[in-house]
């Protein structure tokens, strides 16, 4: 699977050091979706990586809503 455009190791140091600045709860989301990653070998489609950019250019822009803002009941 491949996103970016910076080589394998630069991108894995620099996941690592992200993860190093987490919280325990944002460790365990990152965590789960690294291992849901690895169970689902199917490759993201050309559309799904552009809506994939474009939700990461939103995110940047302050464009997002949090999902606790916006649940209708309690899961």
């Amino acid at each position: 699977m491949s996103y970016g455009g910076k080589g394998t190791m630069a991108t894995k140091e620099e996941l690592r050091g992200i993860v190093e600045q987490l919280s325990d709860e944002e460790s365990l989301i990152v965590l789960k979706f690294a291992r849901w990653l690895l169970e689902h070998e199917d490759a993201l489609t050309e559309q799904e990586m552009a809506l994939l950019r474009r939700g990461e250019e939103q995110f940047e822009r302050d464009e997002y809503v949090w999902w606790r803002d916006v649940k209708r009941t309690e899961v």
